[in-house]
């Protein structure tokens, strides 16, 4: 009986592992699934939904004031393609757009309000950061999941959305279609 005893315990303690084995294992797929994809979505169009918030230190920020381009940048700390791209965007709001009439906007969604103000400091982020905390705003843009960036034309209409890391040169590319043509 303690040879049948002991196999049904080493039995229950197999298959318990190669479960964990095998939902590790759908858990890396997934990950890299979500972290390598990167698709830009053709054909959204239309006017970009309204955002009024107070940003991480306390300004109004309204949408509706904006008369340049825009770029909307889903985010949230937890989210580790955020990190890699935030450093870039940060980078060219600063040495490039800012002073070129560019609006840059971080929406910040399901995160601790210390953890994304960690995020921030972190990378320095200068641009006007908003939280989403009630969820209106990516609902309002259908934000599938993160990273998710919206580039918008001056008159707000939405010129396309990206679902994914946005490496410097693709970003740079898609904020200058954005500038009017003279």
């Amino acid at each position: 009986m303690g040879l049948t005893g002991g196999t049904a315990v080493l039995q229950r303690r197999i298959v318990v592992a190669a479960a964990g084995v095998f939902l590790a294992a759908l858990l890396a797929v997934l990950a890299v699934a979500l972290t390598r994809g990167r698709t830009e979505i053709p054909g959204i169009s239309g006017q970009a939904p309204a955002i009024s918030a107070r940003t991480f230190d306390g300004a109004a920020f309204s949408l509706d004031d904006r008369n340049g381009p825009v770029f909307i940048y889903f985010w949230a700390s937890w989210c580790v393609p955020c990190e890699a791209e935030a450093p870039v965007i940060q980078r060219l709001w600063g040495e490039r757009y800012r002073d070129r009439g560019y609006t840059f906007i971080g929406v910040n969604m399901w995160d601790a309000d210390t953890d994304a103000r960690a995020f921030a400091d972190r990378y320095r982020l200068t641009f006007p950061l908003i939280r989403d905390e009630g969820g209106k705003v990516y609902l309002a843009y259908g934000v599938e999941r993160l990273p998710m960036a919206f580039f918008i034309r001056p008159g707000l209409e939405i010129d396309r959305r990206y679902l994914g890391v946005l490496d410097e040169a693709d970003l740079r590319e898609m904020l200058d279609r954005l500038e009017p043509r003279s």
